[in-house]
């Protein structure tokens, strides 16, 4: 059993968080390519390095699944982390990334803290516990018609068969919709799922780090998330589409599910 007090513990680990990873913004970075997709910064390092060393000490039975450093430990308690999401917004200057943070039970999310330390906007959800947005209870957007709908969409980094994928789905929604954007930070896009800034979101072959944290918050504010083949997401998902229940299944309609697994 969880100790009480642990959802609080983790927001004051995630403000702090914060401060480190502002301290290097607008900054010269140094770019350190992935081996698969991407890169990492000193912020993306430095934050992580934090992270892991602060949840280790309030939670010390769990696991770490982290975006840099990969899976250490086992158990059925595991912190999903990506200390920078939107890193190449951050490395540019746009002002649209946060800090993921999910507590996962045999890789079902159970707590999940999402942070963008520019606006302060600190979105918090327990499992049977709801969501929140700075303290205030929050919910997805009541059904709009999809004419009336803002949709947002994330690209994996690959250009192959999944990129095409993703523009073949936006061809077949956008004309459809009322807006649509490419935002660059998913797990951020996801919160603003969870507090109704936006009406639908999807994309393909992203990472479990990208939305543990997501998943929880979305479904707590009353929203509804799955594969393209209306699944449940797991760490090994290779499609994502969150919406509230009903537009959910609209979107469902025009989204292909023929995926092709590797690029």
């Amino acid at each position: 059993m969880l100790k009480e007090g642990l959802l609080e513990s983790v927001e004051a680990i995630i403000r702090q968080a914060g401060e480190i990873l502002l301290s290097y913004y607008h900054k010269k970075l140094e770019w350190y390519e992935k081996k698969e997709h991407g890169f990492a910064t000193q912020a993306d390092l430095a934050v992580e390095k934090f992270l892991i060393q602060e949840l280790s000490k309030i939670l010390p039975q769990a696991s770490f699944f982290a975006e840099e450093s990969g899976i250490s430990g086992s158990g059925k308690y595991c912190w999903v982390i990506d200390p920078l999401d939107g890193t190449t917004n951050f490395a540019f200057g746009i002002p649209y990334f946060c800090i993921s943070i999910a507590l996962t039970q045999d890789n079902e999310p159970i707590l999940a803290l999402i942070f963008d330390p520019l606006s302060d906007d600190l979105f918090c959800a327990q499992k049977g516990n709801g969501a929140t947005l700075n303290g205030q209870k929050i919910a997805v957007a009541t059904q709009r018609p999809l004419e009336k709908s803002l949709i947002l969409v994330g690209f994996p980094y690959s250009k192959g068969n999944s990129f095409l994928h993703v523009l073949h789905n936006l061809e077949q929604i956008s004309p459809r919709s009322y807006a649509f954007r490419h935002l660059g930070a998913i797990a951020l896009d996801q919160a603003y799922i969870a507090c109704a800034r936006a009406d639908g979101l999807f994309f393909e072959n992203l990472s479990w780090w990208d939305v543990a944290a997501g998943i929880l918050l979305i479904k707590e504010a009353g929203g509804k998330v799955t594969t393209y083949n209306n699944q449940e997401i797991k760490p090994g998902y290779r499609s994502y589409v969150a919406a509230n229940p009903d537009f959910h299944g609209i979107l469902l309609s025009y989204l292909s599910n023929d995926l092709v697994k590797d690029d």
